[in-house]
């Protein structure tokens, strides 16, 4: 599955609709919410999926389609479901949505017995919704549209966001066979470095916007609450965090497409990255967001015909890539100096080096196949 995001630009009629479902939409997940807590308190089980369909059947309003109650109780469905299997672990109940919680409406169908299709330069929704709505296709789609979702963003605009199926590929291979692998270390005073002695720059987009966080959530904080400021000011809030947003969704891309063409193996750590986030560099963790990255990295290079090997951490910082020697150093020392070999060399690409020979064959090709034991220890 794919999805492709698309600028909307619904007229103003169009435009009142669809902010009309999301407000009435959003008061009847609480509706079914509650109903779903009552339920539980008498029977102590759920009602589920069809049970919450059938006690809400018919309370479509005037702004809100039929197809999209079914959507609702789907939603909150899928929502206690995680609840459930995850409660141990620290999941939490799912709770009442407010308006600054809820930015989507679900459209179920764009194939089959649709509700919603694509046609040229519109997208076709129930007429509660606006019916046609221009949209704005600046790349090809691939795959089959499936389902998509209306959402409006913090910058006031609206985006159409398509889920596709895509093909089964029968060859994934690229047809560059003979590119090799790689190891990649991320990290905070760089980015990532990789097996080859390549940095990629940490930007800290979080950073360099929080001077200007600051004055605008104290500006926001001032204000009377309920006020026509207030929302200005909580509107400029939300657009610079928008904006941290898209600078380093569009820097992951970037970064994870080179390395993707490049390389037909890289070779990453299995990081517990909510465990890291709860130290006291949570906030340059965060920034970094390593996890949206190795999720869009193992994306592209499968796309790219390659693979993402995920390794334990333990020890690539600490061992000699060249000799294997137990080198102890604090987060402090950044640079690797083995007292065994005298290999000298950046902390980070040391331990790049000891990823790539944890997790990939030595020509790296696939046909050598893959490590037996995933380990970060060399032999």
């Amino acid at each position: 599955m794919k999805t492709f995001v698309f600028r909307l630009y619904p007229n103003k009629e169009q435009r009142r609709r669809l902010s009309a479902c999301l407000y009435e939409s959003r008061q009847l997940y609480n509706e079914m919410l509650e109903s779903e807590k009552q339920h539980y308190q008498d029977s102590g089980k759920f009602l589920g999926k069809y049970g919450l369909a059938t006690l809400f059947k018919g309370r479509s309003t005037a702004h809100v389609p039929a197809s999209t109650v079914q959507c609702l109780a789907d939603r909150l469905d899928k929502a206690l479901k995680a609840f459930l299997a995850r409660r141990n672990e620290g999941q939490g109940f799912p709770r009442f949505k407010s308006g600054n919680q809820w930015h989507s409406i679900q459209l179920r169908q764009l194939t089959g017995r649709r509700d919603a299709w694509l046609d040229g330069r519109y997208l076709y929704v129930p007429a509660k919704l606006g019916k046609a709505i221009k949209i704005k296709r600046h790349r090809e789609m691939e795959g089959t549209p499936k389902t998509g979702y209306l959402v409006r963003r913090a910058d006031g605009h609206w985006y159409a966001h398509i889920v596709c199926e895509l093909p089964a590929q029968a060859d994934p291979s690229h047809p560059a066979d003979d590119r090799p692998s790689v190891g990649v270390d991320v990290g905070l005073k760089v980015f990532l470095a990789d097996s080859d002695g390549n940095t990629v720059e940490n930007p800290r987009f979080f950073r360099t916007s929080q001077a200007a966080l600051r004055r605008k959530q104290r500006r926001l904080s001032a204000r009377v609450k309920g006020s026509r400021r207030r929302r200005r000011a909580a509107r400029s809030v939300a657009l610079t965090y928008l904006k941290i947003d898209r600078q380093r969704r569009d820097f992951h891309f970037k970064t994870a497409k080179r390395y993707a063409d490049a390389y037909k193996i890289i070779v990453v750590e299995d990081l517990n990255i909510a465990g890291l986030a709860r130290s006291v560099l949570s906030k340059s963790i965060l920034d970094a967001s390593w996890g949206a990255f190795l999720t869009i990295l193992t994306d592209k290079a499968g796309s790219a015909g390659g693979q993402v090997i995920r390794i334990s951490p333990h020890f690539t910082t600490q061992d000699c890539s060249q000799c294997g020697e137990l080198v102890q150093k604090s987060l402090s020392v950044r640079t690797h100096i083995c007292p065994s070999c005298g290999y000298v060399a950046d902390r980070d690409v040391n331990a790049a080096k000891n990823i790539l020979r944890a997790g990939a064959p030595p020509s790296g090709t696939l046909a050598d196949g893959l490590a037996v034991e995933l380990r970060s220890h060399p032999l």
